[in-house]
């Protein structure tokens, strides 16, 4: 029926490695996941699977899939699924097995078991590799975080006090929990929130571990100090202990006295990577053995989001998530952060290589993709994002224009980009501003990725909704208006405020789609309630008394969670919402919004997207008057809004008049195309569109590394933001002008 490609990464080959994908499935084509069969040749894979999402009529929209193919060094593969007529169970040779005990929770994958208990956050407890104990009951100290407070510091750690448990994956190929909690202070009392999790795999000797502090308590700022997590093993004979560093070949440190390596500011600034980081920079790992077991600790993306220290010596191996000879760190009220390990336990006489390969593949894993052709059939998201035909040229174009942003790294900013321009005009006061990846960038990559089957544009979605889940989105705040919300573009991420038109759930919906992790549609519901918390104000719920974009967006995530959930509460703020612009336009003769105090002018991109939010309303229901409204204003962007060449200007006023042949626009005439038929629409767009590249491929990019005042690394100056908001537009207009002839110009001519 489809393919999964791996394209070829690692020059080893992987035995039963441990992949997962998810995949979107037609509505009515499959209703029991028992029936999806992935064949390696003839040989049918055993699958564990979790359905994420379904239709209305309860069919299987998208199903997340975990398996563990053998995979070829320095190769690809290709496997095959299909859907088989009866229910189709593979037994496989290894499992991993969760089940409830007096303490919590205990965990075997073969080679490795432990338990996870309900009295504090260890991460593990009385760990066993092939069979034998090993450290004795308590091998780890817990997550410790030490804060600044009144010109003292205060230690807080995630071993005491009682936790909740939830295993989300419960096998046979993985076990993934989730453990939620509290830091405790010195003496007990409760401070800062923590979200851990906890994944292992049928068959392997290492698991995954990750940790999330909160900011949700009562100081408006706190300054963080350190967090580490340190392993104190109980040495037999005298251990051996290695550190391994790198981007290109690792560098591997080895002896028997204590080793320590940092990665800080002068690191990243002298460093020549030419990475993707989104995707990969390198890796950082400590190896500890003695003469009976061994553990190789591995940080996640390290680099990107530094600073990072590992030390090792005979009596304790310590990862510092955030040194404590770094610059103090600002976390303001709602702020959040996430770190991931790879802890890997092994014999002592594993090879070390061998153990570095498996940390580079903790980098950078494998993962399958879908051809566009599935996502073409089965589309999850209704618009038509993945057409058959477009110009190569364009595909090149979006590629380019994915790539080119500012590289940012620092462990509050990894995931995100600066903007020049924002910069530039003053709105940091001084300092950087942050895009907050404004637009939907993630939503915009995974539509990409979905089309290209390109990896590091996956990474780029992964990492874009990550850097929201844990810094842009407000977890707490005691004002309503503020508490779930995305910060708007600012310094530092988060000190400005929050309003719908710069807030998006569609990304954090495709984070959960994609990953199986359901934390990106628990936040989609913060984000999607924050924003109808606001549209209930009077000023954003009558016509003409804010600006149309405000409305535009607030409706584009409505439909999402309508599409999503089936809620009956947001297709009513999606109807309310179309009720406004409808009004609007009856009382105004158009999408008049006011700027100053003295003028209502058009916006052109503003009322260009949210025409294009009324669009997405027709997924919900059929509505002939939301269609004539698109045409209606389109006619009226056309007759007030065209500069002399027929190009738009950005706004309805003598001082804003400047030539902005906007993205929104191509895509809403494209709309305008599709309900009357009138080709003139498409022609107009095309004409935007000429100009719009013309622009765009005169844009430079350059910049050397700096540090920012924030605590940054940047590589590169520009606009953090050109792909997110342009992308979901253009590829609509080009699935709509290509078949019509209006973009063979822009084909290569050869």
């Amino acid at each position: 029926m489809s393919t999964l490609y791996f394209e070829k990464i690692s020059k080893y080959d992987r035995a039963s490695e441990p992949v997962y994908v998810s995949i979107p499935f037609a509505q009515g084509r499959l209703r029991d996941p028992q029936r999806l069969v992935v064949r390696d040749g003839d040989r049918a894979l055993p699958l564990q699977t979790r359905v994420l999402a379904t239709w209305p009529d309860g069919s299987i929209k998208w199903l997340f899939v975990h398996l563990q193919p053998d995979l070829p060094g320095n190769r690809s593969k290709t496997l095959a699924f299909e859907i088989a007529d009866a229910p189709a169970v593979v037994t496989p040779d290894a499992r991993v097995t969760v089940h409830e005990t007096l303490q919590g929770l205990h965990v075997d994958t073969g080679p490795l078991a432990f338990d996870v208990p309900r009295a504090g956050f260890w991460p593990i407890i009385n760990v066993r590799l092939e069979g034998k104990a090993i450290w004795g009951e308590r091998p780890f100290s817990g997550f410790a975080l030490r804060l600044q407070r009144d010109g003292e510091s205060e230690l807080l750690g995630s071993a005491l006090g009682d936790v909740s448990l939830e295993t989300e994956d419960a096998g046979p190929l993985c076990v993934s929990i989730i453990v939620k909690g509290k830091h405790r202070r010195a003496n007990g009392e409760p401070y800062l929130d923590f979200v851990g999790r906890i994944t292992a795999y049928a068959g392997k000797p290492y698991i995954e571990v990750e940790h999330q502090f909160i900011h949700a308590e009562a100081e408006p700022e706190i300054t963080l100090q350190e967090i580490q997590l340190a392993a104190t093993p109980q040495p037999q004979g005298r251990p051996t202990l290695a550190l391994g560093e790198g981007y290109y070949q690792t560098r591997i440190q080895e002896g028997t006295a204590p080793l320590e390596l940092a990665i800080d500011t002068e690191t990243l600034l002298y460093q020549s990577n030419e990475h993707y980081i989104d995707s990969f920079y390198g890796d950082f790992w400590a190896d500890w053995r003695d003469t009976t077991s061994g553990l190789m600790l591995s940080l996640y993306q390290a680099h990107q989001n530094f600073p990072k220290a590992l030390r090792v010596a005979p009596e304790r191996l310590t990862a510092y998530l955030y040194p404590p000879d770094a610059p103090p760190a600002r976390v303001i009220q709602g702020m959040a952060k996430m770190h991931r390990l790879q802890l890997h336990f092994h014999a002592p006489d594993a090879d070390l290589q061998a153990l570095s390969a498996r940390s580079l593949q903790f980098q950078l894993p494998d993962h399958p993709a879908l051809p566009a052709s599935w996502y073409r059939e089965n589309n999850p998201w209704g618009m038509d994002f993945f057409p058959e035909r477009v110009p190569d040229r364009l595909l090149t174009f979006l590629s380019v224009r994915h790539d080119q942003r500012p590289k940012a790294m620092g462990m509050f900013h990894f995931g995100d980009a600066p903007d020049a321009g924002y910069t530039r005009q003053g709105r940091g006061r001084g300092e950087t501003v942050w895009v907050n990846n404004e637009y939907d960038r993630a939503h915009a990559c995974a539509l990409f990725y979905a089309l290209t089957g390109q990896r590091r544009v996956l990474d780029s979605c992964l990492v874009s909704a990550r850097h929201w889940l844990d810094v842009d989105i407000c977890h707490y705040s005691p004002n309503p208006l503020y508490h779930g919300g995305i910060k708007i573009h600012t310094a530092y991420h988060v000190t400005g405020g929050v309003t719908p038109s710069h807030e998006w759930v569609e990304g954090l919906l495709d984070y959960y789609y994609l990953t199986g992790r359901k934390e990106g549609l628990e936040a989609a519901y913060a984000v999607a309630e924050n924003i109808m918390r606001h549209m209930a104000q009077p000023r954003l719920s009558r016509p003409g008394e804010s600006a149309v974009r405000e409305g535009g967006w607030a409706l584009r995530a409505m439909v999402a969670m309508a599409l999503a959930t089936g809620e009956e509460r947001f297709r009513a703020e999606s109807r309310r919402l179309v009720d406004l612009f409808l009004s609007w336009e009856e009382l105004y003769g158009g999408m008049l919004a006011p700027y100053t105090s003295h003028s209502m002018p058009r916006v052109v991109f503003m009322i260009a997207l949210t025409m294009n939010s009324l669009a997405r309303y027709l997924l919900l229901e059929e509505d002939q008057r939301v269609k004539d409204l698109i045409v209606a204003v389109c006619d009226d962007l056309i007759a007030h809004c065209l500069a002399p060449g027929g190009i738009f200007y950005y706004k309805e006023l003598p001082s804003l008049r400047r030539i902005a042949p906007t993205v929104h626009s191509f895509e809403c005439l494209a709309h305008a195309y599709r309900f009357s038929g009138d080709e003139k629409y498409l022609r107009i767009a095309a004409r935007q569109f000429y100009e719009f590249v013309r622009r765009a491929d005169e844009t430079p990019f350059v910049g050397t590394k700096h540090a920012d005042t924030g605590g940054a690394v940047v590589e590169g100056e520009g606009n953090g933001r050109p792909f997110a908001d342009s992308y979901t537009s253009i590829i609509l207009f080009a699935g709509a002008a290509t078949p019509a002839g209006l973009l063979d110009w822009y084909e290569y001519p050869v």
